[in-house]
């Protein structure tokens, strides 16, 4: 019977210190870097912010500058405070991103919802094809 008591202590304590860990704040979100740090080797933007129903919208093209066919393309778009702070972030697939060597392809990207007037877009991910390979 000691051992029932002592196994059962034992799972109100775990179970308290779970809820505990579940009901502790949260720290500050991590900032999103791009996967690929040297993506502007391989691809320019050319964008402008304009507004679609009311809310901003980052759109414009995307090139690929490299000889290199490059699939599953997605953009990080960070809302910047007045001092360049990141406030907002958000990822996006460019749709049709299935991109030939030294060829463009338009996107557009609801702005993150944290008012700014201030954006950056940057590649945050994509997969290149080897000659050969399939995708």
């Amino acid at each position: 019977m000691v051992a029932t008591e002592s196994n059962r202590a034992l799972a109100v304590l775990a179970f308290a210190l779970l809820s505990l860990a579940f009901l502790a704040p949260r720290g500050a979100a991590a900032i999103l870097e791009p996967v690929d740090v040297g993506w502007d080797r391989y691809f320019r933007l050319d964008w402008k912010v304009s507004t679609r129903h009311g809310q901003p919208v980052v759109n414009g093209y995307l090139s690929n500058t490299s000889p290199y066919p490059v699939t599953q393309i997605r953009l990080l778009v960070d809302a910047l405070s007045p001092t360049g702070e990141i406030v907002g972030q958000k990822i996006s697939w460019v749709v049709g991103s299935d991109l030939g060597p030294f060829s463009r392809v338009y996107f557009e990207v609801p702005a993150p919802s944290d008012a700014s007037s201030t954006y950056r877009v940057r590649v945050f991910s994509f997969d290149r094809v080897e000659i050969g390979q399939k995708h």
